[in-house]
């Protein structure tokens, strides 16, 4: 492979466990640069970044510590902020440029991490800042309550300790589909909840599942892991701050609080 795949093959996930080593300044400055390289709807950028180095402040924000922690947001405000500067109005279109804005947030997020890794430094995606009260996040930031969502974390740091090992990852049947979408089969199934149950795959998050009493490792990860914290009734915090933030539509916000 030539250099660029042997990196991207090698993005691993540093689990909070960072050591105190900061990174220099000229290489984060790098890492923000080279991710504002990535590709975006309209070359609108809709899209802020927020820095934060404060230890305490990242842990209340997340749970972990590193170095620094990036706050990926979706944002409209500088956009309207300039229209209005010249006189002029931005519109929005509620859902449909919050998925555009959301997915232009999250490539430089992504080329942020991939960046990072060349320069030896290490990343942790989290959607931690999702968890419990969300207006902890827009008060810790300051951020605008109006076109503004926070959407993703990463933090950034070095290993305390070399990983043992790599995460494996589902390549086959139910992940690539060729020309047009193909549900796997029931065989197809079996192979996946096999290479689950085998630890040498690295797919699990390594519990003791069998020594729990379930049959497989799925059966563990859909019946405890993903019912570990209880659903918020009627419409969640996230959707709130979305419709106050204006980015959802009242109708889509109806529609879903009814459908669950």
């Amino acid at each position: 492979m030539n250099e660029t795949l042997c990196l991207l093959s090698g993005l691993r996930t540093i689990h909070g466990d960072f050591d105190t080593r900061r990174i220099p300044e000229t290489d984060l400055e790098r890492i923000l640069q080279v991710s504002l390289r990535a590709p975006n709807a309209s070359n609108r950028q809709s899209y802020s970044v927020v820095i934060v180095e404060d230890a305490e402040v990242m842990k209340q924000l997340t749970g972990y510590v590193g170095s620094h922690t990036l706050i990926y947001c979706v944002d409209f405000n500088r956009l309207r902020d300039t229209a209005r500067h010249l006189g002029d109005e931005l519109n929005l279109r509620g859902t449909p440029d919050f998925v555009t804005a959301a997915i232009d947030a999250s490539l430089v997020a992504q080329t942020a991490a991939v960046a990072a890794r060349s320069l030896g430094v290490d990343a942790l995606f989290t959607n931690g800042i999702h968890r419990g009260d969300i207006e902890r996040i827009y008060r810790l930031l300051d951020l605008p309550r109006n076109g503004c969502f926070p959407l993703v974390a990463l933090v950034l740091g070095y290993a305390r300790n070399e990983p043992t090992h790599r995460r494996g990852r589902l390549d086959g049947a139910g992940i690539i589909h060729r020309g047009t979408y193909r549900p796997a089969s029931a065989e197809e199934l079996d192979e996946i909840i096999s290479r689950f149950d085998d630890p040498e795959s690295r797919l699990g998050v390594g519990v003791p599942w069998r020594e729990k009493g379930f049959a497989h490792y799925l059966n563990w990860f859909f019946q405890v892991w993903s019912n570990r914290a209880p659903r918020e009734p009627g419409r969640t915090q996230i959707l709130r701050a979305l419709e106050r933030a204006g980015l959802v539509e009242a109708s889509a916000s109806e529609d879903t609080e009814s459908s669950c």
